[in-house]
Order: C-alpha cells, then structure tokens, then sequence
C-alpha cells in the first residue's frame, strides 16, 4: 500500500518516526522537525501521546482481544464463506433492535456466564493458505496484561466446536491486539487546534470505515 500511494500520488512516507509533540504548523520526532498546512493524528491506541487532555474527556477507552490461526487445512480443503453463531448477535450493535435479543441475552447470562464476562463470539475467515483465523474475545480497560489468557483461548475453540467442523483444528498461532473503544459512536474527530485534526475511536472497525471516514472528514476541511 505505502508503494502503490507513493508512485500515484506522490506521497512521501517517513516510518519508524515516534512524534512526540505538535506545535502547529511544526511536527516533532526527536532532532526532526516537519511543516504541514494540515496535520492528522490517527494514532490508534497510542491516543495518551499527544494531546492527552482531548483523549481523557473524549470517553475513549482501550480493547484487548485474544485470536487464533489453524495450521493450513489438509488438501487445499476450503471452509467457504466467513461463519459466525449466535454468540456474534450479542456484540454488534447492528442487531439491537432485534425482538429476540433479550431473550437470547439472558440466556447467555444464565447458561454461558463465562462468554458474556470475557465479551466472546466467534467468527472465522480462511486466508489463500487455507489457514483458518479464530476470534475473539473482549476485556476493556487503560491497561492489560501482555499475556494470554489460555482459558479465554479454549472458551473460543469449544464454542467454535458447536457450529463449525474443521478438517484439523490445530493452532499455528495465537496473538492478541490492542484497538481504541469509543462506545455509543463510530468515530471520535476533534480539532485541538486550528489546522489540527484528531480521528479516533473507530472501535475496531478501520479497515471497513477508515477511507470513506477520511473522504468525509477531509472534505470537511
């Protein structure tokens, strides 16, 4: 992606670059010093960087989720499309005005508590080496621990289990992730300052949102 923009748009890109302070117009990174008429801060969960005291009142909090990666299933063998259960309709907000969501809600309280204090559901999409990605879970909160939770692990493959049967559910990998929380909204944009712009808080969702997002807000500009 870094490549193709660059050879299009004449985009030059500086990585490996921690900024540590903005005084508009000037960036800071270290003895590095850049100008830019428009600066954007998309930081992810790195917000108490810069302009800590926007992030303290704008409500954003942090989401540690656990996943898993099956080894490559046997003889090319394909799960099809992504799959999801029931678990998945107590997540997304998408679903909330569904008549049966109370119901199936304290069901989940009553007969799987477990599930409901780790805020797992479980989806699964197969990648072009016919590996399977497993996920996930959910625990909130500023700080977490930087290890896994085996248990929440083996929550995810049992329920995995009831719906879904794979041809080898062996694990090649495990990892977790780190993404900003902002409940209620699907963006978090703020403008510290003139010339500055903030875009935050997209709850896990870039990858669906992020450009339609930057169209909109840079528009706005």
């Amino acid at each position: 992606m870094p490549a193709y923009l660059q050879s299009k748009y004449d985009i030059t890109f500086h990585f490996n670059r921690a900024v540590n302070r903005i005084e508009y117009p000037k960036v800071y990174s270290g003895k590095n010093i850049y100008e830019a008429d428009q600066i954007f801060i998309c930081n992810g969960a790195e917000f108490e960087t810069l302009y800590p005291e926007v992030f303290a009142e704008s409500g954003i909090t942090k989401c540690k989720l656990q996943m898993l990666r099956t080894v490559p299933q046997p003889g090319g063998w394909n799960t099809g499309p992504a799959l999801s259960a029931g678990l998945t309709l107590t997540h997304y907000g998408a679903f909330q005005n569904l008549t049966s969501l109370a119901a199936l809600n304290e069901r989940y309280n009553r007969d799987m508590p477990e599930y409901v204090k780790w805020g797992i559901h479980v989806m699964i999409s197969q990648n072009q080496l016919t590996e399977v990605t497993i996920g996930d879970s959910h625990e909130y909160g500023l700080v977490f621990d930087p290890f896994d939770r085996e248990y929440i692990n083996r929550l995810i493959l049992d329920y995995l289990k009831t719906f879904v049967t794979l041809k080898d559910f062996s694990i090649g990998q495990t990892w977790n992730g780190i993404y900003p929380k902002l409940k209620g909204k699907t963006e978090f944009v703020s403008r510290p300052e003139s010339g500055v712009t903030i875009i935050n808080g997209l709850s896990g969702a870039g990858m669906t949102l992020s450009f339609g997002l930057a169209e909109e807000v840079v528009g706005q500009l």
